[in-house]
């Protein structure tokens, strides 16, 4: 659905040919990734599947083992970045990571509670020291997609324990956990600390001052373009090819002095400005059809990963870049295809 959304929009583009032929490739793997993963089927054990989720969480371990070490060598430089609306470097995408370390969390916790190991029982115990220390990294990151991902991920656990559960001490612990971690991490953590000043300063540039030079003023500034595209073309958009051309305009023409020209930082508002209402009606369908699923519902690691993906379309265009699709699809049809055959992976 996704990729036939943009393919049909394509009639309506005109102006940018090479932004259209990007937006198409980009979707490629949304018509055929489906497919590959329709082999597996009933041929993935439940010891390949949760060697690959701990895989991707040591992988994601090692990483943050790095980069933290980058961020003490060079600590007060990196701190005063923050101050500026920059973070410590990244593999790629600093959004997009976050994301994965804030899955990657959710992904110990679930080898954790489902007693995994490779040779010995108290590898486990391992694994839950590096989900504690990829939290500890999250907060060092300061990231706040990721963050709020992670957050939202404790919510939904609350909410599971507590309702459905009626486990409720599980759920005033994580509660009391919920309402500590913050606090505790702008105290102890001088990199939440300038992100948070950095943030006061930057919503103030654009909402006192109508100035958009920051990153985030910018942002909202992309969002406020994308959603008067709509309002100017409601029912076919612009067409994704000619997207970029009418953000252009858009952004060269208006008052609020952005430094760059963004593509609308919201993936709902990107198809909705691109392709128009039935577009994004359609692209809803798509996301939160595989959450209609019961049986996929009570599978936390399935929900939390959901949470993360979805919550991050409200600030960034998520699978507009190359890493944030391949992460979408990878795991969104690993989960929900091995859930499907698979009984015994219900709720932790």
């Amino acid at each position: 659905l996704v990729f036939f959304i943009y393919v049909v929009s394509a009639i309506n583009s005109t102006t940018d040919s090479a932004f259209l032929n990007d937006r198409i490739r980009m979707k490629l793997p949304f018509l055929f990734l489906p497919f590959a993963f329709s082999v597996f089927a009933n041929n993935i054990s439940a010891l390949q599947y949760r060697l690959l989720i701990f895989l991707f969480m040591i992988l994601s371990f090692v990483t943050a083992i790095f980069i933290t070490f980058d961020f003490y060598s060079d600590y007060i430089d990196i701190v005063n970045s923050y101050n500026h609306g920059h973070t410590v470097e990244t593999p790629f995408s600093h959004v997009r990571y976050s994301l994965m370390i804030a899955f990657s969390i959710i992904c110990g916790a679930y080898l954790f509670f489902k007693r995994f190991f490779l040779f010995y029982h108290w590898e486990r115990w391992l694994i839950l020291a590096a989900t504690l220390f990829l939290i500890f990294f999250q907060h060092l990151l300061a990231i706040r997609s990721g963050i709020l991902a992670l957050y939202l991920c404790a919510g939904w656990f609350l909410l599971d324990q507590g309702f459905r559960k009626k486990n409720l001490k599980a759920s005033l612990l994580i509660g009391f956990i919920l309402l500590l971690a913050p606090l505790a991490a702008y105290l102890l953590l001088p990199s939440v600390q300038m992100k948070v000043n950095y943030m006061r300063v930057d919503l103030k540039e654009l909402l006192v001052k109508g100035n958009a030079s920051y990153s985030d003023g910018g942002r909202i500034l992309s969002i406020q373009k994308g959603l008067e595209i709509l309002k100017e073309h409601p029912f076919t958009g612009s067409g994704i090819g000619d997207l970029q051309t009418e953000m252009k305009v858009k952004l060269e023409n208006s008052t609020e002095n952005p430094n760059d020209v963004l593509l609308p930082h919201n993936q709902f508002v990107f198809i909705a400005a691109g392709t128009g209402i039935f577009g994004l009606l359609v692209f809803i369908a798509a996301v939160f059809l595989p959450l209609f699923s019961k049986k996929h519902l009570r599978n936390p690691l399935f929900v939390c990963f959901n949470i993360i993906l979805i919550s991050s379309f409200l600030t960034e265009p998520t699978i507009e870049e190359q890493i944030g699709t391949s992460f979408y699809l990878m795991f969104l049809l690993l989960i929900y295809v091995f859930v499907l055959f698979n009984d015994d992976e219900g709720s932790l």
